[in-house]
C-alpha cells in the first residue's frame, strides 16, 4: 500500500486529481480496478494524521494540467452559459409539461398496491424516457412492496419461502434498466438514496452484489469528481456504514473537505451525526467543524446544539473550542431557552465534565431571574449537581436555590430534595433566609424521613453538621440496629459510608452539648490510611522555612490524634509543639493547654471551591474540630506555595500565614 504526504488540508477539484495521477503513475498494480486506496499524511499544525484516500485509476488522458483546465473551462463555461440561457426563454413551457408528467408518474407509483401493477406501468411509461428521480421512486415501491409482505409473512409466522418475490427480477432486465437510468443521470440525490434502498432491503428483491458493487463505485467517481454536496456526502456515509463499508465510508471525508464552504447552521448537525460512523478521519472532521461553527454558532438552534453536545460526549471526541462556543451562545440566549432545554444543556455540560466562567454567570442570570417561577424541579436539581460536581459555589444561584426550597419543597421527591440540599453543605454555604430555610428544610426531613433512602438520610445529615445545624431530633434515627440493617442492605457497607456516619457521629459529639456520643466504636486495630504525596513533598520543601518561623518547637508531620476518629481527614499535616512538652504529643489532652500546639493544613487545588477563594464543608469542618479541642490552625495554599519563586518570597507567605492563624475556639 503507498502513502504520500500533503501538507495543505484545503484540496481543490484540480489539485486532487493531479495528486490522483501522480499516485496512478506509481501504482501500476491497480490498473485492473477501477478504484484502488491509498493513504495521505495530513498535517494540521503540530498534529500529523494517516488518512486514507481514493485512487480513481484512468488513463492519463483522461486527466488534464492546469493550463487546460483553466483555458478548456472558460470556454465550457460560456457555452453552458449560453445553453441555459436559451433553454430558460424557448422551453420553459416544455419543463413544466414534463414536471408534470413527472409528478404523474410518480402518483402513479404511489397508488400501486401490488409489483405486479407497478410492472405493468413501467412498460406503460417506457423505460428510456423516465428521469432518475422517477426510477428511484419505482425502485423504492418495488422493495417497500417486497418487504412489507415479507414483514406480514414474518408476523403470522409463515414459512421464509412463502416471502419470496412474485417475480423473479434478477432475471429480468428492468431493475437493471433502472439502475442504469439513475447511474447515467446527473440527479446525485437519486444515486445516493439507491445505495440507501441497499440496507433496508431485507428481502433482496435487490440484486445486492450488483447493485452494491455498481452504486458504490458511482459514488466514489463521483466524490472524486467533487459532484456530491454535504447532505448527499453524510447519506452516503450513513448507507455505507449500514453496509458494514467502515473503511469505504472513512475515505470519504475528502469529499466533506472539499466542500467545507457549504457547511452552514442548516446542515452542520448532519455532518456531527456522522462522526462515530468514522474512523481514522474523525478528528479531521471534527477539526473542521470547529472553524466552520465560529462563523454562524449565533444562528444555531437550542436542539442543535444539544445534540452536538450529546454526540461529543458519544464519541468521546475533546472538543474544547466546540464546549466554549456553547458557552458564549448560552450565554446569549440562556433567557430564550425553555426549561426542558435548560436542563438538557446543563446535563450534557455535566456529562462532558465542562465548566468556565461563562456558564456559571449565565446560570447566576436566569436563576436569579427565574427562580420563582420556575416549574420543572429537574431544572434545579440539574444545575445544583452541576454546582456540586464542580464546586461551583455561587451566591446567586444557591440563594436561588434556597428560596426555590422555602416555596416549593413540599412538592419535590425526597431523591430530588437531597440533590438540591447537598450542596449547601459540601460547599459550606448557609442562605441569608436562614430561618425559613431551616424550618422549611425540618419540616420536610420530618414529613419524609421513612421515604428517604439509607444514603440520601445520611447525605441530608452530613450536610446539616458541616453548616453547624446539628440534627439532634433525627440522629437517633439513624444510628439504631433497624436503620443499620436497612443501610447495609441497600449495599452501604463500603468505607465511604462507614466515613460519613463517623464524622456525623464526631460532629455531634464535639459541637452538640446535648449529645451524649460518641455512639461508634472506635478503631483498635491499625490500619493504611491514604495520605496525599504532594503534601508530605511540600512539607519537605518548606521544612527549613517552617522550623525558622516556629522557633523554639518540634515538628512533627503526619500526626494522628487519639482525640478523633482514626480517618484521613483528622491526619494532621504537621502538628508544631514545645521542644519542652514531656508528655506524649499523641495522647496530650489539648483543651487542658488551649493554644499550646499548632496544627498546620496544607489545602491542595481540590479543597477548594470552584473560584478557589472558600473552602469545601469538610475542609472547614476539619479546621473547627481542630480547634474544638484546643488547637490552632494554620493554612496553607498548596498551590500558591508552587507559585514563589523566591526564598524571601516564601518566608514572607509563611510568616503572614502564622500571624493569621486560627486560635481555639
Amino acid at each position: 500500500m503507498s502513502r504520500i504526504v500533503i501538507q495543505q488540508l484545503l484540496f481543490n477539484r484540480v489539485n486532487y486529481l493531479n495528486a490522483l495521477k501522480a499516485i496512478n503513475i506509481t501504482q501500476n498494480r491497480y490498473k485492473a480496478d477501477k478504484f484502488g486506496h491509498t493513504f495521505a499524511f495530513i498535517q494540521e499544525g503540530t498534529e500529523i494524521r494517516e488518512l486514507p484516500l481514493i485512487v480513481r485509476n484512468v488513463c492519463s488522458n483522461e486527466i488534464c494540467c492546469n493550463e487546460e483546465c483553466t483555458e478548456t473551462g472558460e470556454t465550457e463555461i460560456n457555452n453552458d452559459e449560453l445553453v441555459i440561457k436559451l433553454n430558460d426563454l424557448k422551453n420553459e413551457t416544455d419543463r413544466k409539461k414534463a414536471d408534470e408528467e413527472i409528478v404523474d408518474v410518480i402518483r402513479g407509483f404511489k397508488k400501486c398496491s401490488s409489483v405486479k401493477s407497478l410492472v405493468d406501468l413501467l412498460e406503460i411509461v417506457m423505460l428510456d424516457e423516465i428521469t432518475p428521480a422517477v426510477a428511484l421512486c419505482a425502485l423504492k415501491k418495488i422493495v417497500e412492496l417486497e418487504n412489507f409482505k415479507f414483514h406480514v409473512a414474518s408476523n403470522k409466522l409463515s414459512s421464509i419461502l412463502d416471502t419470496k418475490p412474485n417475480i423473479d427480477y434478477t432475471k429480468t432486465p428492468i431493475l437493471e434498466k433502472l439502475l442504469n437510468i439513475i447511474m447515467k443521470g446527473d440527479n446525485n440525490t437519486a444515486v445516493v438514496g439507491t445505495l440507501e434502498l441497499i440496507p433496508i432491503d431485507r428481502v433482496q428483491v435487490l440484486p445486492f452484489d450488483t447493485f452494491k458493487n455498481k452504486i458504490s463505485e458511482e459514488i466514489l467517481c463521483r466524490v472524486t469528481e467533487n459532484k456530491l454536496n454535504i447532505d448527499n456526502l453524510c447519506r452516503s456515509i450513513d448507507a455505507f456504514s449500514k453496509l458494514n463499508e467502515v473503511k469505504t465510508a472513512d475515505q470519504l471525508w475528502i469529499g466533506i473537505m472539499d466542500k467545507s464552504d457549504q457547511i452552514n447552521e442548516k446542515n452542520i448537525i448532519q455532518v456531527f451525526r456522522i462522526l462515530h460512523l468514522l474512523k481514522k478521519s474523525r478528528k479531521t472532521i471534527m477539526n473542521l467543524l470547529e472553524r466552520r461553527l465560529k462563523h454562524f454558532w449565533h444562528h444555531l438552534c437550542t436542539n442543535d446544539l444539544i445534540e452536538m453536545l450529546y454526540i461529543i460526549r458519544f464519541t468521546k471526541s475533546s472538543s474544547n473550542i466546540i464546549l466554549k462556543t456553547t458557552s458564549r451562545w448560552i450565554n446569549t440566549n440562556i433567557h430564550t431557552m425553555s426549561e426542558n432545554n435548560v436542563t438538557s444543556i446543563v446535563n450534557e455540560l455535566n456529562n462532558s465534565n465542562y465548566v468556565d466562567i461563562g456558564i456559571v454567570r449565565a446560570l447566576e442570570r436566569y436563576i436569579k431571574a427565574k427562580h420563582s417561577t420556575i416549574n420543572s424541579p429537574l431544572l434545579m436539581v440539574e444545575i445544583m449537581n452541576y454546582c456540586s460536581k464542580f464546586n461551583v459555589r455561587s451566591e446567586n444561584i444557591f440563594e436561588g436555590c434556597a428560596k426555590y426550597i422555602i416555596q416549593f419543597g413540599s412538592n419535590i421527591t425526597p431523591s430530588q430534595f437531597r440533590n438540591l440540599f447537598w450542596p449547601f453543605g459540601q460547599l459550606n454555604y448557609k442562605p441569608k433566609s436562614a430561618l425559613e430555610f431551616w424550618i422549611k428544610v425540618e419540616n420536610i426531613m420530618n414529613k419524609e424521613f421513612h421515604n428517604f433512602k439509607t444514603q440520601e438520610t445520611i447525605d441530608i445529615l452530613l450536610s446539616c453538621v458541616f453548616l453547624e445545624k446539628h440534627p439532634l431530633n433525627f440522629v437517633h434515627r439513624v444510628f439504631n440496629t433497624c436503620f443499620l440493617h436497612n443501610l447495609y442492605d441497600e449495599g452501604g457497607k463500603n468505607d465511604y459510608t462507614k466515613t460519613k456516619l463517623k464524622i456525623i457521629d464526631q460532629c455531634m459529639t464535639l459541637e452538640c452539648d446535648h449529645y451524649r456520643g460518641p455512639v461508634l466504636p472506635r478503631d483498635k486495630f491499625a490500619k493504611s490510611i491514604w495520605c496525599d504525596f504532594r503534601i508530605k513533598r511540600l512539607l519537605k520543601e518548606i521544612n527549613s522555612t517552617l522550623e525558622n518561623t516556629f522557633q523554639g518547637y518540634k515538628i512533627s508531620y503526619s500526626t494522628i490524634l487519639s482525640q478523633l476518629p482514626l480517618m484521613s481527614i483528622y491526619i494532621i499535616d504537621a502538628l508544631v509543639y514545645p521542644v519542652k512538652l514531656e508528655l506524649n504529643n499523641r495522647y496530650i489532652n489539648f483543651k487542658k493547654h488551649p493554644g499550646l500546639c499548632t496544627v498546620i493544613l496544607v489545602h491542595l487545588p481540590e479543597h477548594y471551591c470552584w473560584e478557589k477563594e472558600h473552602l469545601t464543608g469538610i475542609e472547614t469542618t476539619r479546621i473547627r474540630h481542630f480547634r474544638k479541642i484546643g488547637l490552632n490552625v494554620m493554612s496553607i495554599n498548596y498551590k500558591k506555595i508552587l507559585e514563589l519563586k523566591y526564598p524571601a518570597e516564601l518566608t514572607e507567605y509563611i510568616n503572614n500565614r502564622y500571624k493569621s492563624m486560627l486560635a481555639p475556639c
